[in-house]
């Protein structure tokens, strides 16, 4: 029988179901399978550089339960001596844990809404666009941007400077990215005139995806973006001093696996670093917290793409 985690939620107000990496101490407020789970956390934290103790308690254990079942241990405490044991074990565990549900123009709308008034709007105003795409998965989202700038360079006539940058947590899904390989399953969403201009079959399938047909970006799209694996949490609150600022930051469908407190914090260092009039686009699902909001307009309703506001001594 699987042990996985003690039926209710961590234990004390310290934590509030959080894992905070704190001293042992404090492990006297845990229970005896969170405490374990706390240390199984740590050790990633350590061994890859990936704080997952910002995550969603309920997200972290039922993916969890996916890599003890496959590696046949009873709890937390046993996985951990066989992580210590086999590291080869880290990459599928870090895989599990971190989400990688993406398409070229996934959420076709949204697309549609950057690709007619956001990015038009942003190039007239500014004169640039600067591009972040957080947790870009295999480069299909900031590669469907660069898509769109490639067609209003060529298309439209128009004349900008760029920069698309794409990040993930997991360097093997950058690795993947940077190829340019994906499965027909990967394109459902990519109108046929883009398939057919920016895509060529492949006879190498990718190393992951669905559908019997396999196809490469061109590479002049590919020379487009700029691939680094870095945390979001990371990047944004303890290495804010590094970054510029851009004018169009899509992160979706990142921020749900956060646990609220995190997510405050990660939207305040969003805001931070867009430019006044700049764009934030968000996943479906997510939502901006009340405390950042009115930081923000919505200019379409029920999509969330969001602008924003110019500061009082600006106007």
């Amino acid at each position: 029988m699987v042990r996985l985690y003690h039926t209710g939620h961590f234990q004390g107000r310290a934590v509030k179901r959080e894992y905070n990496k704190k001293s042992r101490k404090e492990e006297v407020n845990l229970s005896s399978s969170d405490i374990h789970l706390k240390r199984l956390l740590e050790y990633i934290n350590t061994e890859r550089g990936i704080d997952f103790s910002h995550y969603r308690y309920a997200t972290v254990v039922r993916k969890l339960a996916l890599r003890l079942q496959e590696a046949a241990c009873r709890d937390y405490e046993e996985y951990l001596a066989f992580l210590k044991g086999h590291p080869e074990e880290m990459q599928p565990l870090v895989r599990t844990l971190t989400i990688k549900v993406s398409n070229f123009f996934r959420n076709p709308l949204v697309f549609e809404l950057l690709n007619t008034t956001v990015i038009p709007e942003l190039v007239d105003e500014f004169g640039f666009l600067k591009v972040w795409s957080i947790g870009c998965a295999h480069g299909e989202e900031p590669y469907s941007i660069a898509i769109l700038v490639h067609e209003l360079l060529t298309q439209e006539n128009l004349s900008f400077s760029y920069n698309i940058q794409g990040t993930d947590v997991d360097p093997d899904a950058i690795e993947r990215a940077r190829t340019g390989e994906y499965a027909e399953g990967e394109l459902v969403e990519t109108k046929r005139r883009f398939i057919d201009t920016y895509f060529t079959k492949s006879v190498a399938p990718p190393a992951s995806g669905y559908g019997s047909e396999h196809y490469s970006l061109n590479s002049e799209i590919r020379s487009m973006v700029r691939f680094s694996s870095s945390n979001i949490i990371d990047q944004l609150l303890y290495k804010r001093a590094y970054m510029g600022n851009y004018n169009l930051v899509l992160c979706r469908n990142v921020l749900i696996y956060m646990n609220i407190a995190m997510q405050e914090r990660i939207f305040r260092a969003l805001e931070d670093i867009l430019y006044e009039d700049g764009y934030l686009v968000l996943g479906a699902s997510e939502t901006m917290p009340e405390s950042v909001r009115s930081g923000f307009e919505q200019p379409v309703p029920d999509i969330r793409i969001f602008r924003k506001r110019r500061s009082s001594t600006a106007l």
